[in-house]
C-alpha cells in the first residue's frame, strides 16, 4: 500500500492519496491503512478533515469489510477527524461500499467538505510535492531537502516554498533554523533580494539562520551559506546552540565552504 498523506495545518485539511493502484480485499488492508493514516497524525492536535483521491483505490465486495470501516471511522473519530470525502468516484471500483461519500472531482469533494476556494494548481502541486520537511526539535532545526532536481526560477514556485513552510510552522512554537539540502536545488539568480526578503519574513516567525550544504554543481550559487557536507553545515548550526553535530552522520567532518 503506496498511500501518501499531506497535512495543511492552516486549512486543517489532510490531504490522502494511493500513488499506486491498491485495493482493499480484507480486514488486514483495512488495518494497514488505519496504521498509516494514524501514523500521519502524529503532528495533529486539533480537528481536521480528510480529502481523499480514490482513483487508484477499489474495494472488494466484501460482507466483513463494512464493519472493519465502521471502526476504523470510529477510530479516527477519535483522533479529531471531523470529515472525509473522497473524489474520483468509479462504480466498478466499489466506491459506494466506502464509509464516505466519494464525488467525481475535487471540486465536488472539497465542496461537500465545507473546504473554501481551489487548491494549488498542477503545477505549484508537483513542485510542492517535491519539498521534504524533516523537522529537528530538540535541535530546532528545520531541514528541508527535495525529492527530484527542482529550479527555484520565479515568483511561482518561491510562493510554494513559503507557503510549504508557512504551513510546517503550525507545529513550531520556539526559534528555529532552516538547514537545506542543495544537491537537487538550483535557484535562479536574479531571485536573490527576493529570497532576501523571504528570509526576513520568516524571521519575524523567530528563524534564526539559513544553512544548505552539498550544492547541485560546483559554481552554484546560492542566496545563503552554503558548504559542501552536512556535517560542515550542522556545525554551524551548533555554533548557534541549535544543533549537534553528532546527528549529521557524516563521514568527512573536516570540509570547508565551496569558493
Amino acid at each position: 500500500m503506496n498511500c501518501e498523506f499531506e497535512s495543511d495545518y492552516r486549512s486543517k485539511v489532510l490531504f490522502i492519496n494511493f500513488t499506486e493502484p491498491y485495493t482493499l480485499s480484507s480486514n488486514a488492508d483495512v488495518l494497514r491503512w488505519r496504521s498509516q493514516w494514524t501514523q500521519a497524525l502524529s503532528s495533529w492536535h486539533s480537528p481536521y478533515k480528510a480529502l481523499i483521491d480514490c482513483s487508484n483505490l477499489s474495494v472488494a465486495a466484501d460482507a466483513d469489510l463494512e464493519k472493519s470501516f465502521e471502526t476504523m471511522m470510529a477510530f479516527l473519530k477519535g483522533f479529531f477527524l471531523k470529515k472525509a470525502v473522497g473524489f474520483g468516484y468509479s462504480e466498478s471500483q466499489g466506491h459506494d461500499l466506502l464509509p464516505f461519500s466519494v464525488l467525481s472531482s475535487e471540486d465536488e469533494a472539497r465542496a461537500k467538505a465545507g473546504l473554501r476556494g481551489p487548491r494549488q494548481g498542477r503545477k505549484g502541486e508537483t513542485f510542492r510535492s517535491k519539498i521534504l520537511l524533516d523537522n529537528h526539535f530538540q535541535q530546532h532545526v528545520v531541514e528541508m531537502s527535495f525529492a527530484d532536481e527542482v529550479v527555484i526560477e520565479g515568483p511561482d514556485e518561491l510562493k510554494v516554498l513559503e507557503d510549504k513552510l508557512t504551513n510546517n510552522l503550525m507545529q513550531w512554537h520556539s526559534a528555529w533554523s532552516l538547514l537545506i539540502d542543495c544537491s537537487k536545488l538550483r535557484i535562479n539568480p536574479e531571485l536573490e533580494d527576493s529570497f532576501q526578503r523571504l528570509e526576513r519574513k520568516f524571521r519575524g516567525f523567530f528563524l534564526k539562520k539559513i544553512i544548505g550544504y552539498s550544492p547541485a554543481s560546483k559554481g552554484e550559487s546560492y542566496p545563503f551559506a552554503v558548504f559542501r557536507s552536512r556535517h560542515r553545515a550542522a556545525a554551524e548550526l551548533e555554533s548557534e546552540g541549535l544543533f549537534s553535530g553528532e546527528d549529521a552522520q557524516c563521514l568527512s567532518k573536516k570540509q570547508q565552504p565551496p569558493q
